[in-house]
């Protein structure tokens, strides 16, 4: 994957219309020689720890390449506008930031292929997590509200754990998609995990590898507290 990554730096959906190749690009940006993927389960804590300015994009390949041979260069990023600013994050190596209105704490977090960030649910602490923030909203998350409390933290962590796990279920769209919320946890790490939870109106359930549902009991945590 690495090598091909070299080619092209991305995972491509090659789509003839008429004589135009349609090149669906994973989202990265290449920098000091290295190529950095998206990591979408994981926010920055806190501006804090966002460290010195590296560089910026040079050349957004989405929408103006359409060579399938094309060789990603110094400074290029798959939907970043040149001249986005990207900086280091403190403490982090392998780790990249680049400022994102719609990101979560302002910040989009990328990583190389050599860092070992465990950013799968399966890999994090659990027991290290001191507050949790909810957060509704698709394109513009709105702070529904923050738990501090280690009991009701405690709570949420066990409602989650104890998910059924159903590859096969299809939530009810009768109604339109089901209504997405994101839950946050926070240690005292630089970086904070993100995850997206779900309800259909009858259902919750949320993707922790496989589809997993969850008691209705997390709606108690989840919805905007007045």
């Amino acid at each position: 994957m690495k090598k091909m990554g070299l080619f092209l730096l991305c995972i491509m959906l090659l789509v003839s219309c008429g004589s135009q190749t349609i090149i669906e690009w994973v989202d990265f940006v290449k920098i000091n020689g290295k190529q950095y993927d998206a990591v979408y389960t994981a926010v920055i804590s806190d501006s804090v720890n966002i460290g010195e300015k590296m560089g910026e994009v040079k050349f957004r390949v989405a929408g103006n390449v359409s060579k399938p041979g094309y060789r990603i260069k110094e400074g290029d990023a798959a939907f970043w506008e040149k001249g986005t600013e990207i900086y280091s994050v403190k403490d982090r190596e392998g780790l990249i930031a680049i400022p994102d209105e719609s990101e979560i704490n302002g910040y989009r977090i990328y990583k190389t292929d050599e860092n070992n960030l465990n950013y799968h649910y399966k890999d994090i602490n659990l027991e290290a997590i001191n507050k949790v923030e909810i957060y509704g909203g698709d394109y513009e998350p709105q702070l529904n509200h923050t738990i501090v409390n280690e009991q009701e933290i405690a709570e949420i962590i066990a409602i989650l754990n104890e998910g059924k796990t159903n590859a096969s279920f299809n939530p009810n769209t009768t109604n339109g998609d089901p209504t997405r919320f994101q839950i946050v946890l926070y240690s005292e790490e630089p970086l904070a995990y993100k995850f997206s939870l779900y309800n259909d109106g009858n259902v919750w359930f949320w993707y922790p590898w496989d589809t997993s549902i969850i008691s209705n009991e997390i709606e108690s945590y989840i919805r905007k507290k007045e």
